[in-house]
């Protein structure tokens, strides 16, 4: 390779050539920059709508577990409720089973009393008789209403 002299006209051959390659070379740059510019207000978009969605899914999710908290509260005194309940049926189920005995007692002398008098004796009895287990019915349906709301 020989060694040229360098001279005014040959640097300033060199730099206009330089200067064309820089100018391409910008140009080129200044497409890339675009681009990149382009890209990045898409992907801010799209972070801006993922973030808006994560807020709604975290608003939902906080909200469920309100709800989640309020229901355990409640399921907590519905087993309360049921506990008291449970001791309850046993004491109603003991009355019914008196009640139920008693009312054979009384049907059982209804039927004596029948047996040895006219229609017209038993009668009222029957009446008092089916007043008193009307009666019997309802406290019955009453307790076993409570009974289920507890």
């Amino acid at each position: 390779m020989s060694h040229q002299p360098l001279t005014i006209a040959v640097f300033g051959e060199f730099q206009r050539k330089l200067a064309r390659q820089f100018d391409t070379m910008a140009r080129r740059f200044d497409a890339h920059d675009e681009r990149f510019d382009r890209l990045e207000g898409r992907m801010d978009e799209r972070f801006d709508m993922v973030t808006g969605q994560i807020d709604a899914v975290l608003h939902r999710v906080l909200g469920l577990e309100d709800e989640v908290t309020a229901i355990r509260e409640g399921l907590g005194r519905v087993e309360r409720a049921v506990e008291r309940a449970g001791g309850q049926i046993g004491t109603l189920e003991s009355a019914v089973l008196r009640l139920d005995e008693r009312l054979s007692r009384v049907e059982k002398r209804l039927d004596e009393a029948v047996q040895g008098q006219p229609d017209f004796a038993s009668r009222a009895e029957f009446r008092e008789l089916k007043s008193s287990v009307d009666g019997l019915q309802a406290r019955i349906a009453e307790l076993e209403r409570r009974a289920h709301q507890s």
